[in-house]
């Protein structure tokens, strides 16, 4: 049969990523995988066969349309206690990750050629998500304390001039991804006021808010201090108890709660999962969390300590508090997207910063990730990179 004339015209644009990136290596600092040092798998395997014997017979029904009833109602309480948002349970609904609650929530507000603001490197994935729906990508200037407040107001300002409503303000507003910084608690506050001046919504993203591993607390999350309805929010249970269970959470403020009841039937995450999450994190939660930390303050010092030592004093790296991810500044005239097909022939993986901006601009930028592997394969891993980039001539200038 000749498919070629019955496949949708409807597909999404393509996306241009480096084909080097889906190889596969024995160090990869490229993705945020689940730290598999501290994986609880014996933890969620008790978790499964408790609710097997509790709540087996639920699997003969769908789940329901938000989600596991119980594991909501934790959720609820652990953004009451830890990110300081009171919010209503039937607001809350999982998906299959964040990826799931974000696409979710782009299908209820995109079209092609809308608008939306981000910071000035933004994470791939959901980048990728907003060009193969077609919009219009702008990037904010963002530093130590997140997206600049002062530069968000002026882009939609010069937007507005122009006859263009942007739909919304995308954020990963802990530990960004890729840059790694918080966003302040003063700049929360301004992002509110602008987002209601101006009547775009905020898209707060904070699956990275379990992972603190020192510095000073988190400042509470947008979607507790906004009284306006201007935040939706999501994060995951992804990467702290294994990308393969792919689970994670959205908000939505109350108006939206029809529509996305609307998008979402019938496309809960696997309802197992949800029960031995919810069980695990019930009785394990604080402490798997204290683990994980512990655990990603090694690596992440491992990975610093090696990078000081085989990299030249002109490559500058951010030192996160939290997270799983080292962002990292080349001399002008680098090109970390054209050294990535040698890297990836030495064994080595890594995101250059082109892949995080939408105009694939940034080539002297880098992402590494330090999850993934035990100190020693960090160390070794870092080695061997440095070693491919001094012989690809990207340490010339430095």
């Amino acid at each position: 049969m000749d498919y070629s004339k019955l496949i949708t015209r409807n597909m999404p644009a393509a996306v241009t990523t480096p084909e080097a990136a889906a190889a596969d290596t024995d160090y990869v600092f490229s993705v945020t995988y689940t730290d598999p040092d501290t994986m609880p798998t014996a933890g969620i395997a008790e978790a499964v066969r408790i609710a097997m014997i509790n709540e087996g017979q639920d699997l003969a029904r769908y789940p329901p349309p938000l989600g596991h009833p119980g594991l909501r109602e934790y959720i609820a309480d652990s953004l009451r206690t830890n990110r300081g948002a009171d919010v209503p349970v039937d607001q809350i609904f999982l998906s299959a990750g964040a990826g799931g609650a974000i696409g979710t929530v782009l299908e209820a507000f995109l079209d092609p050629g809308d608008t939306v603001l981000v910071e000035e490197f933004s994470y791939l994935g959901t980048l990728s998500m907003f060009l193969s729906r077609r919009a219009n990508v702008v990037h904010v200037r963002t530093d130590d304390e997140g997206m600049d407040t002062d530069a968000l107001e002026a882009s939609i300002r010069d937007l507005v001039r122009r006859g263009i409503q942007p739909k919304m303000i995308y954020t990963i507003s802990v530990y960004q991804n890729p840059m790694g910084v918080t966003l302040s608690a003063d700049r929360r506050r301004r992002m509110i006021e602008i987002s209601q001046k101006y009547g775009v919504p905020i898209f707060e993203n904070e699956s990275y808010a379990d992972f603190r591993i020192d510095g000073e607390p988190l400042p509470p999350a947008m979607l507790g201090t906004d009284d306006q309805d201007s935040v939706i929010y999501t994060s995951a249970y992804t990467k702290l108890l294994g990308c393969g269970l792919r689970l994670g959470f959205g908000v939505v403020p109350e108006p939206m709660l029809a529509t996305m009841k609307a998008l979402r039937f019938g496309t809960s995450p696997s309802h197992l999962a949800a029960q031995a999450v919810y069980g695990f994190l019930r009785d394990h939660g604080d402490s798997h969390i204290e683990a994980v930390s512990e655990s990603l303050k090694v690596k992440r010092d491992a990975m610093l300590a090696a990078l000081g030592e085989h990299f030249p004093p002109s490559c500058e790296w951010t030192s996160p508090q939290g997270g799983m991810i080292i962002w990292g500044r080349l001399p002008e005239g680098t090109d970390t997207w054209a050294a990535l097909d040698a890297a990836v022939e030495a064994g080595v993986k890594y995101n250059p910063g082109p892949v995080f901006r939408a105009d694939r601009t940034g080539h002297n930028y880098i992402r590494l990730t330090y999850s993934y592997h035990n100190p020693n394969e960090i160390r070794d891993g870092i080695e061997k990179l440095a070693g491919v980039f001094e012989r690809e001539g990207l340490f010339e200038n430095a």
